[in-house]
């Protein structure tokens, strides 16, 4: 069952009804109430504005507010509301203008009207609490009604439009700034006032900014006119500039700090009082005035001294300068010019040959250092870097090839003196990359082969790993053609190793291997060209010959031994009245040295009988042997020069501290010979490369121009063809019969199938 919820009848009786009756008459307001809550909204403002307590509570005005606007009065209040404020302020500002108008107080009106905006900014956030009601109901519904703030701030913002006071602030701002760009302290808290009152007036960006940068521009053009055209050249060695005055005249470097410091105050500046916004244009501004308008004389007057004394730290400022103001094709240009001139020096040293190729590494390591540390890699200035490279150092054709070739080859000798195996890789890395430069790499190739082949012969190399190392960067380079004969070199000394060993496993004889024979088998394709010389070898050597000839041959069938006595070497082991010594000599000297054997003395002619080597060779021996450093045997008559008529003695009176000595044949002009013969046949291995390769242009398009035919021909040839060479290679093609000149157009060439 369910239970009512209603209460019950009263106890004391029956329950009485509640009449509601309407009014008689509708309330009416006093006729009073606008126009006192008028005045007392009125007299509370004046009070805020004076600083004064107010007669009520912000509370009872509050609700005075809120009447008054429920009433229908609100845009009363409002109009009351800005009147007070036009009133205020027009009589605040005008007091601060009319107070600071002569030249002696114009300082203290940033001061005053620092003091009135703060203050007005106070009362304007006091007054919108109290009128608050009216700032989000008329305010905000009415349209062409702005808000209270909005209205205080455009009273202000119209009294300084209509008279010269914003001018007037605007010009003692920049008057201020100008001052501590000076040096001088400066009252920063009215500064900042300031900004903040021109930013909330929205007369920031149209007013005070451009005034301002106009201001920068103009000083900072007359600070740079007379730091510049005072600049002095670098003096070495290179100091950095002392914060104090200094009596000595300002260099680049010392300019260049002034900028960055004069940038780094601009910044602050923009931190401290001025807008965020503002930072761009015054560092553009800045930059333009100070760097860019004198970068050529800045880079001509000490670009090159800087780079020479390896002044990193001042290139790196010098770089992040100029990289904002779009003048790196100016840094460019002076780069590449310093290393052509730097190169073109090198090239052009007195002791070149000697220098060049580890100055040229000392050199890129010390630009690659500045490229990484000052100019962050710049990809722009390592093409440049390149490209200058590559110009200088092909001004020699052959030069820098064959002197390349020369320092791997003395690495190569040097052993462990290059280091650990880390400091060998990183030194053949710097190799490879001055190696990249150059234009003449088939040239290279050939000298490289040449000297490859006397390390393997006479065993003067750190190991054939080493070797195989180098390889194998120049392979990755340049391509497993370019290395297929120098690989297949080091391949025939292992097979050489190897056959070396079956054989004298093999042997039948042992007397014949009593001498240490030992043959290295040269493939012809592989190995540079040699000119066999004729020999009469002595007769165990002979013997030992013979039967190397014949185990291989059983070995190898079809394969024809070309022996090359020019190359081979000997130890042999003489007793001298001061003990016995150990002669590491080439197969002809020691040839000789056994004819000693038997006689004392021997004429030249009498060796030459006996060994048939060829005069020119023969008197090459005799002087090493006889006229050298180490003197075995002994000459009469006397003197450098050795003739038919010369005699010889064996020198048993030879002393020498050492065991084992080296007797060297003496240089002559042969090796210059050689390398001209190099430089030749290459250059003619070139002209039929040139052949081969407008042959094939003018197949593929049968009919060309002159001009386009070289282009395509220098496009294709990976080394470096003058246009008359081009011209005379065309021109034997013409006397060949390969293409012939156009009827009408002799510079237009047609291919003859």
């Amino acid at each position: 069952m369910w239970a009512s919820k209603r209460p019950g009848p009263p106890a004391g009786g029956p329950q009485k009804k509640l009449v509601i009756k309407g009014l008689k008459a509708l309330p009416t307001l006093p006729a009073s109430y606008k126009t006192d809550t008028l005045e007392r909204l009125r007299a509370a403002v004046q009070a805020i504005q004076q600083s004064q307590p107010t007669t009520q509570g912000l509370e009872e005005l509050y609700r005075d507010c809120e009447g008054m606007c429920l009433h229908g009065f609100a845009s009363d209040v409002y109009a009351m509301l800005q009147a007070e404020l036009e009133k205020y302020a027009r009589q605040q500002l005008s007091q601060i203008d009319g107070q600071t108008n002569a030249q002696p107080a114009e300082g203290a009106m940033l001061v005053k009207t620092r003091q009135f905006w703060e203050g007005y900014t106070q009362q304007l956030a006091m007054i919108r609490c109290v009128f608050l009601y009216l700032d989000r109901t008329y305010a905000l519904q009415t349209a062409n009604v702005v808000s209270l703030w909005a209205m205080g701030l455009s009273v202000v913002r119209q009294h300084l439009a209509s008279t010269n006071m914003r001018s007037r602030l605007v010009r003692l701002f920049i008057v201020e700034v100008t001052s501590e760009r000076d040096g001088r302290l400066v009252d920063r808290p009215s500064l900042v006032s300031i900004t903040r009152m021109f930013a909330d007036l929205d007369l920031y960006s149209q007013s005070l900014l451009p005034s301002f940068i106009d201001a920068t521009r103009d000083y900072y053009r007359r600070e740079s006119l007379r730091m510049v055209n005072g600049l002095a050249p670098i003096q070495q060695p290179a100091v950095a500039p002392a914060e104090g005055k200094s009596s000595a005249p300002m260099d680049v470097p010392g300019y260049l700090a002034h900028v960055q410091q004069r940038l780094d105050e601009e910044t602050q500046r923009v931190a401290q009082y001025l807008k965020p916004s503002t930072k761009s244009a015054l560092l553009a501004t800045t930059l333009t005035e100070l760097v860019e308008k004198h970068a050529d004389r800045l880079l001509s007057l000490s670009f090159d001294a800087m780079v020479d004394a390896n002044m990193t730290a001042d290139l790196a400022r010098l770089y992040s300068l100029l990289l904002p103001v779009n003048k790196l094709d100016l840094l460019q240009q002076s780069w590449i010019a310093f290393i052509k001139k730097s190169g073109q020096q090198r090239m052009q040293a007195p002791d070149m040959e000697a220098t060049l190729v580890s100055g040229l590494l000392e050199f890129k390591r010390k630009l690659d250092g500045i490229l990484s540390s000052a100019f962050q890699s710049n990809v722009r200035l390592l093409g440049a870097l390149r490209e200058a490279f590559e110009a200088f150092i092909n001004t020699r054709r052959s030069k820098p090839a064959q002197l390349i070739a020369r320092h791997i080859d003395q690495c190569m000798r040097m052993g462990n003196k290059l280091g650990t195996d880390r400091d060998v890789d990183d030194t053949f890395d710097r190799i490879i990359m001055l190696f990249r430069f150059i234009q003449g790499k088939d040239l290279f190739e050939a000298y490289y082969r040449r000297d490859l082949a006397k390390r393997l012969l006479s065993s003067k190399m750190m190991s054939l790993d080493t070797e195989r190392l180098m390889l194998q960067k120049l392979k990755t380079e340049c391509g497993a053609g370019y290395t297929n004969r120098l690989e297949g070199m080091l391949r025939d000394m292992e097979a050489s190793e190897e056959l070396s060993s079956e054989l004298v496993r093999g042997q039948s004889e042992p007397a014949a291997n009593a001498i240490g024979f030992h043959a290295n088998v040269l493939t012809m394709a592989f190995w540079p060209a040699y000119e066999p010389t004729n020999l009469v070898l002595p007769r165990p050597v002979e013997q030992a010959q013979e039967c190397f000839t014949k185990l291989y041959g059983e070995k190898h069938r079809g394969r024809n031994l070309q022996w090359q006595h020019n190359l081979g070497t000997c130890i042999i082991k003489i007793e001298f009245e001061e003990g016995p010594k150990e002669l590491q000599l080439s197969q002809m000297q020691a040839t000789v040295m056994l004819l000693f054997a038997e006689q004392d003395e021997l004429a030249y002619t009498q060796i030459q009988q006996s060994t048939g080597i060829e005069d020119a060779e023969l008197q090459r021996t005799m002087q090493s042997l006889a006229c050298g450093k180490f003197r075995v045997l002994t000459k009469e008559p006397k003197g450098r020069d050795v003739d038919a008529s010369d005699k010889f003695c064996f020198n048993a009176r030879f002393k020498c501290p050492q065991a084992r000595i080296k007797i060297s044949q003496l240089a002559t002009k042969e090796i210059e010979k050689e390398s001209k013969e190099l430089e030749e046949h290459i250059h003619l291995d070139r002209m039929y490369r040139v052949d081969a390769a407008l042959v094939r242009i003018m197949k593929a398009r049968r009919t060309l121009e002159h001009g386009d035919v070289v282009t395509e021909l220098l496009a294709q040839l990976n080394f470096r063809v003058l246009a008359s060479e081009a011209k005379e290679r065309i021109e034997t093609l013409l006397e060949r019969d390969y293409i012939r000149r156009d009827d009408s157009n002799p510079s237009i060439y047609h291919y003859v199938a």
